[in-house]
C-alpha cells in the first residue's frame, strides 16, 4: 500500500462514514431510544467465526447500518434522561477522526507534541474555570473513574513520604471518607490502592441527600481514638443519583482541621462553573486538594474524556505517578519533560483526547455552555412543576442541577409494602424503558427506590419534557393494583 492509496481509502470511507453519522443524526428526535432485542438476539448477530480472509470496507459498514447502529441505545437522543451521557457535539466526533488518523501518543512530548502542548492549555482552562490559581495544573484521564482514583492515589501518597516505595506498612491503617451517594469509583479505588473497601466511611445523608457534617466529624473522632489515620474526605459536586452538591466551605474546613486531603467530586456538577447565575452553588471548590472533572458529560465531548485537577501544581501527581523507563530516560535538556503527560498519571498510551476538549472548548466558549447549562436547568425545573401537577407523583429531593427525582405513588400503591411500591417504580421505568419512547432509570434514595430524570442532551426542549410526563401518565394508567 501507498500514501496515495491510503489517501484513496479515506476519501472513499470518509464519504460513506460522513452519510452513516449524519443518517444517524436525522433519526435522533423519532427513532426509538432502546432497541427491544435481547443479549441471546444481539449474540446471533455477531456470532462468527474469527475472519480468515478480508472482507470489502464496504460491506463492513453495510453491516454495521443493519445490525449495530438499529441496537445501539441513542444516548444522543433528546428523549434520552439517563445518566450524565449527553449528545456528544458534532465538532468533538470529527476531532475524535482527526485524533486517529494522527494517531499521537499523547504520554511524551516527544511522541505526541501539539498534544501535549494542548493537553497543557485545556486544563489550565478547566483549572481556571474552576476557580484555581495560575500554580494548578491536572491531567487528562478517561472518565471520573479514573480521575478518582488519580486524586485518591495523590491522597494516599500525602501521608507519608515514602509510601510509594514501601506501600501501605509506611502510612498505617488510613480511612477515606464520603457521602453515601458518592460515586461507585470511590470504592473501587481505595480497593485498587490497597487500603481495603472497608477503608471507605460512607457517611449518612440529611433529608436533602447532602453529607451530614455532624456524622462525618463523630465518625473522623470515633477513627482517631481507636488508631486510625484519617486521609481524605470527597464532597461531591453533582452526585450521579441525586446531581446534589455537599456544603463544599464547611467539608473544606473539616478536612484542613483533621489534616485530611479533600477532594471534590465535580465529575458532573463541575460545569456549573460556566454560568454566573449557578456558579456559586460551587462556592468552596477552589479549597479542595483536587478535583474531577469530566468534559464528556456537561461539556459534549464525545466519550470517553476525564480529568483531574490539583490545587497545588503538577509535582503533586509526578510525586505519586513519575517514573522514568529507559527508553525515554535520555537527556533531552529537561526542558520537555514537563510535557511528558505519563508522568502525571498511571497510563503509558494515551489518546490524543486533549483535542476534542480544546475543539469543543473554541467551538462552544464560556458563554455557549452557560446558556446550555442554564437551559438544561430550567427545563428541570419545568419538569418538576409538571410533575407537581400529578396528584399520583410526588418528588424526591430538590433540584439544584438538572437532575429530578420523584416516585409513581398513587392513592392504591400507598397502602403498599415498601418493598411492592418499589417495584411499582421499577415496573413503570421498565415500561418506559420497552417502549422505546424514552429512556431514564431508577436508583435508590435513603433505602427506597425512586426515578430520576436528567436533562442532559443540548437537543431537548420542553416539547421533548411534555412528551415524557404524558408518556408517564399513560404508562403509569397501565399498572394496575398487584399486577406489576
Amino acid at each position: 500500500m501507498t500514501s496515495e492509496s491510503l489517501r484513496e481509502q479515506h476519501e472513499s470511507l470518509g464519504r460513506a462514514v460522513t452519510k452513516l453519522i449524519s443518517e444517524q443524526a436525522a433519526k435522533l428526535d423519532s427513532a426509538p431510544v432502546t432497541s427491544p432485542a435481547t443479549p441471546a438476539e444481539l449474540r446471533t448477530l455477531f456470532d462468527e467465526p474469527l475472519p480468515i480472509n478480508g472482507m470489502p470496507a464496504e460491506d463492513i459498514l453495510a453491516q454495521f447500518a443493519r445490525d449495530v447502529a438499529p441496537h445501539a441505545m441513542r444516548i444522543p437522543s433528546p428523549r434520552y434522561f439517563g445518566q450524565f451521557n449527553p449528545t456528544p457535539l458534532a465538532i468533538g466526533v470529527w476531532a475524535d477522526a482527526l485524533c486517529s488518523a494522527l494517531n499521537q501518543n499523547a504520554g511524551a512530548w516527544r511522541n505526541g507534541p501539539t498534544s501535549a502542548l494542548m493537553e497543557d492549555r485545556a486544563i489550565r482552562w478547566l483549572c481556571e474555570l474552576l476557580g484555581y490559581g495560575p500554580g494548578a495544573f491536572g491531567v487528562l484521564a478517561s472518565g471520573g473513574s479514573e480521575a478518582n482514583l488519580l486524586a485518591l492515589k495523590c491522597a494516599r501518597d500525602s501521608v507519608a513520604d515514602n509510601i510509594t516505595g514501601l506501600g501501605m506498612r509506611a502510612a498505617g491503617e488510613l480511612v477515606v471518607y464520603a457521602s453515601e451517594q458518592c460515586h461507585f469509583s470511590v470504592e473501587k479505588s481505595v480497593d485498587i490502592l490497597g487500603l481495603g473497601r472497608k477503608s471507605l466511611r460512607k457517611i449518612e445523608t440529611d433529608s436533602r441527600f447532602h453529607i451530614r457534617l455532624d456524622l462525618l466529624r463523630e465518625a473522623i473522632d470515633e477513627d482517631r481514638a481507636e488508631g486510625r489515620v484519617p486521609c481524605c474526605i470527597v464532597g461531591m459536586a453533582g452526585a450521579t443519583s441525586t446531581g446534589v452538591i455537599d456544603s463544599l466551605p464547611e467539608l473544606a474546613a473539616i478536612a484542613r482541621e483533621h489534616n485530611c486531603w479533600f477532594h471534590v467530586d465535580a465529575a458532573y456538577g463541575g460545569g456549573l462553573a460556566f454560568s454566573d447565575r449557578h456558579r456559586d452553588k460551587l462556592r468552596g471548590i477552589e479549597l479542595a486538594n483536587s478535583i474531577t472533572f469530566d468534559p464528556h458529560k456537561w461539556m459534549f465531548v464525545p466519550f470517553a474524556c476525564g480529568a483531574t485537577l490539583v490545587r497545588d501544581g503538577g509535582s503533586v501527581l509526578r510525586d505519586s505517578f513519575d517514573i522514568s523507563p529507559e527508553y525515554l530516560s535520555e537527556d533531552r535538556g529537561g526542558a520537555d519533560v514537563e510535557y511528558d503527560f505519563f508522568r502525571y498519571g498511571q497510563m503509558g498510551t494515551r489518546r490524543f483526547n486533549a483535542l476534542k476538549l480544546w475543539m469543543a472548548f473554541k467551538f462552544m466558549g464560556k458563554r455557549g455552555y452557560a446558556e446550555t447549562v442554564e437551559r438544561h436547568i430550567e427545563l428541570t425545573e419545568y419538569f418538576a412543576g409538571r410533575l407537581d401537577e400529578l396528584p399520583d407523583f410526588e418528588r424526591v429531593g430538590e433540584i439544584e442541577t438538572a437532575v429530578c427525582c420523584f416516585r409513581y405513588l398513587p392513592q392504591w400503591a400507598r397502602a403498599l409494602a415498601q418493598t411492592d411500591q418499589d417495584r411499582v417504580q421499577q415496573a413503570l421505568q421498565q415500561r418506559i424503558e420497552k417502549s422505546g419512547q424514552a429512556f431514564f432509570p431508577s436508583t435508590i434514595l435513603h433505602g427506597r427506590r425512586a426515578l430520576r430524570v436528567n436533562i442532559n442532551s443540548y437537543l431537548t426542549e420542553a416539547r421533548h419534557v411534555n412528551d415524557l410526563v404524558e408518556l408517564l401518565v399513560v404508562e403509569a394508567q397501565q399498572i394496575q393494583k398487584g399486577e406489576f
